[in-house]
């Protein structure tokens, strides 16, 4: 008898999963190279979107983002999960880490990490935890495509900007994709730009030439 799994809680034991891995290679690999382990806690963000029947199902664990254009209005799927973030700051404490004010914003450990959810950054694992915050949402015919990137392109192009870019560009996902990437290396943004463009419908790829 097939065991029926929710959607959420499997990409909930995914984004644990993949923490814990990531750790136990970590530590072999740190083993292999001698490497000193205060001086090397590499870490990184996550997110996941999955879409069964009119089900859209999001997991994001720090601060990359996921955008729903409907009817031409972005609508976000996630939040920054950011020591910025009074809540997420709280939890951050509540866990028994330091957070302070440094530079520009409210930072995590000595580390001065910003986001408060990561796979790895071990260092501050007790507090900084990888689970992510999962929401769901019901699709419509009014809904166009989703945009998944990381911070790199939210930092210096805002959603509504995303949609009018993707509004005045072929509408073929890749070459959406690439466009917005562009559009924040432009904007002087040097930090890692990944971007992912899936449309919900089919389009018209054709564009008239004058």
């Amino acid at each position: 008898m097939a065991i029926e799994v929710n959607p959420s809680d499997a990409l909930f034991e995914a984004f644990i999963k993949t923490d814990v891995t990531f750790r136990t290679q970590l530590d072999s690999s740190r083993k292999r190279k001698g490497a000193i382990q205060k001086d090397w806690h590499p870490g990184c963000t996550a997110i996941a979107a999955l879409i069964i029947k009119n089900k859209l199902i999001v997991a994001n664990a720090s601060d990359c983002r996921a955008i729903l254009c409907r009817s031409g209005i972005p609508y976000a799927l996630s939040r920054d999960q950011v020591a910025s973030c009074l809540e997420e700051r709280e939890c951050i404490i509540r866990a028994g880490s330091l957070v302070k004010w440094q530079v520009d914003t409210w930072r995590v450990g000595e580390a001065a990490l910003q986001v408060t959810r990561s796979i790895n950054d071990d260092d501050l694992k007790r507090a900084v935890t990888a689970k992510p915050e999962i929401t769901s949402t019901t699709l419509s015919i009014e809904d166009e495509y989703i945009v998944i990137a990381s911070d790199g392109l939210w930092d210096v192009v805002s959603e509504k900007d995303v949609v009018n870019i993707i509004r005045d560009t072929v509408k073929e996902a890749g070459m959406c994709s690439k466009r917005l990437a562009t559009e924040a290396a432009e904007r002087g943004r040097k930090d890692n730009i990944t971007v992912i463009v899936i449309f919900l419908r089919s389009v018209s790829t054709a564009e008239r030439i004058y």
